[in-house]
């Protein structure tokens, strides 16, 4: 017992470190949000009837992509329910005609329901980008793709 609740506060402080070392503005200035913009990047999640998905062991999932620069920040996060084994695949992507191809990838893991990851990239190559990231949070398989970023 007091080594799950040592686990979830430890799951709550890495989370809170990430919000306070990346805080939102960071995203603000790098990218301009509209509602537009905001309600295509939830649709993306909702299925046809507008509704988020519910899932059993997963609490939060989401991927963002900051440009400055030539320097590409991706960004994923998953949060499980329940103490369990967090795998997140974190891609930065690149749009090639049409085609979204894979320019690098990262893996991370942990075993305390929370995993955070952050990476930095130098653009060398002129184009749209995105984050797509695959979770794997106690044996459930998600994915989320970012809004899309121009260098």
């Amino acid at each position: 017992m007091r080594q799950r609740w040592k686990q979830k506060l430890l799951a709550a402080l890495t989370l809170l470190a990430v919000l306070v070392a990346f805080p939102a503005s960071n995203y603000a200035s790098a990218q301009e949000v509209t509602p537009d913009v905001a309600q295509k990047a939830r649709a993306t999640q909702r299925d046809e009837s507008g509704i988020d998905p519910q899932y059993i062991n997963t609490s939060s999932i989401t991927a963002d992509l900051a440009i400055n620069g030539n320097n590409a920040h991706a960004y994923a996060s998953a949060m499980a329910k329940k103490v369990c084994r967090v795998t997140v695949t974190m891609r930065l992507q690149y749009n090639d005609n049409g085609t979204w191809k894979t320019k690098v990838s990262w893996v991370g893991s942990s075993t305390n329901g929370c995993k955070v990851m952050g990476e930095d990239f130098t653009l060398t190559q002129r184009g749209q980008y995105r984050t797509y990231a695959i979770f794997d949070v106690g044996g459930e398989n998600l994915t989320y793709t970012s809004v899309t970023q121009r260098y």
